[in-house]
């Protein structure tokens, strides 16, 4: 073969090599939208149905259609799975099949989706988790630690307690990595104070559930000295009111109404002491800005993010003035308004994660005009 055939071979091998390339590369950005520098993200919702979730999603939705995210996200598609499991693990496949760029996730159980993340990692799809975790080394988990908030609050109920009594337990959503650490965390402190726990209920973290709990409570018990509650202080004190039983120290996370509640007169003279603790929901909306930028930076992303959590004792609580971003960029951490919900959690503002959502956008989930 002469030398000039065999050039001629190879520039056409080339050629087509290019070609070949090209062609891939077209059907990969048509699938992922990466080609225009945008993203198509899946969020995977084990339930809803409580002020929490409903904050986290809203404060997600809202990110993704605000800067810095909106010219980087091409679609934010959400689904909710409920408490089961393998309903959790199918919608997930589902994403997979799709081919979305990242999918966060709320995790119904911290081993159970373990396979189905690992597909996922496997595909090239960024796989966060936020608040819950999970135990799958290429997830991501946005959290913090969950064993810590339960040995702290604990303590502080404890304190409160005057280290001796009775307490009942308002947990959450059974199964969740969450309510276990949480729960373990807390009972290891009583036991270690000398304070019974007398019962234990699962609220759900949701304050029609953690009010039947209270209620359950009230109609067993005589001798209830503290309650220790993942969420449901509005709740509580509405059992206590309905049954003419006196304040007693109470746990609870940073329902706005609790926190209220623990600065107004009407309550704590007649005794309410308590603590705030919270569950920040703005752990999502930070989960989807940490996947964009590992897409579009590479920015490396560690197994565990530790995010941290606010943990308020009484005289720490700080009202606001108006709840506007300005007021909220002050420290408040609490604010009077008639258009939430009693069990709406006031730590839904972080300066660098929602710091541009206003409280109007956290309750509907749309981006105001």
């Amino acid at each position: 073969m002469s030398r000039r055939r065999t050039s001629l071979l190879i520039a056409l091998a080339a050629c087509l090599l290019v070609l070949s390339s090209a062609c891939a590369g077209g059907s990969s950005s048509s699938s992922s939208g990466k080609a225009d520098g945008k993203y198509r993200v899946a969020l995977s919702m084990s339930y809803s149905g409580n002020d929490w979730q409903g904050e986290a999603a809203n404060l997600i939705k809202v990110a993704a259609k605000k800067e810095p995210l909106k010219s980087k996200v091409d679609e934010l598609k959400v689904f909710v799975a409920g408490t089961e499991a393998q309903n959790q693990i199918s919608q997930i496949q589902q994403m997979i099949s799709s081919k979305y760029d990242a999918i966060i996730i709320y995790p119904i159980s911290p081993t159970a989706l373990n396979s189905v993340i690992k597909q996922g990692c496997d595909s090239g799809i960024v796989m966060m988790t936020y608040d819950a975790s999970v135990t799958e080394p290429c997830a991501h988990n946005v959290t913090f630690d969950q064993k810590d908030a339960g040995k702290v609050t604990a303590e502080a109920l404890s304190d409160l307690m005057g280290n001796k009594g009775n307490v009942v337990l308002i947990t959450g959503v059974a199964g969740t990595s969450v309510d276990a650490d949480r729960t373990s965390a807390a009972k290891a402190v009583f036991k270690e104070r000398g304070i019974k726990v007398l019962d234990q209920c699962a609220g759900d973290w949701a304050q029609g559930p953690a009010g039947e709990c209270m209620n359950r409570f009230l109609a067993a018990f005589d001798d209830i000295d503290g309650v220790w509650a993942q969420v449901g202080g509005p709740a509580v004190l509405d059992a206590l009111d309905a049954a003419g039983k006196p304040y007693i120290p109470i746990l609870s996370e940073s329902e706005n109404r609790f926190r209220q509640a623990l600065l107004n007169p009407a309550y704590t003279k007649k005794g309410l002491k308590g603590a705030s603790y919270g569950s920040p929901p703005w752990q999502g909306a930070a989960a989807l800005q940490m996947a964009i930028d590992s897409l579009d930076n590479g920015t490396k992303l560690e197994s565990t993010i530790d995010v941290g959590y606010p943990f308020l004792k009484q005289d720490q609580i700080k009202p606001c003035k108006d709840g506007t971003l300005k007021d909220m960029k002050s420290g408040c951490n609490t604010f009077t308004s008639k258009d939430v919900s009693a069990g709406f959690m006031a730590d839904w503002y972080h300066e660098k994660w929602t710091g541009n959502i206003t409280l109007d956008e956290v309750r509907t989930g749309k981006v105001a005009s």
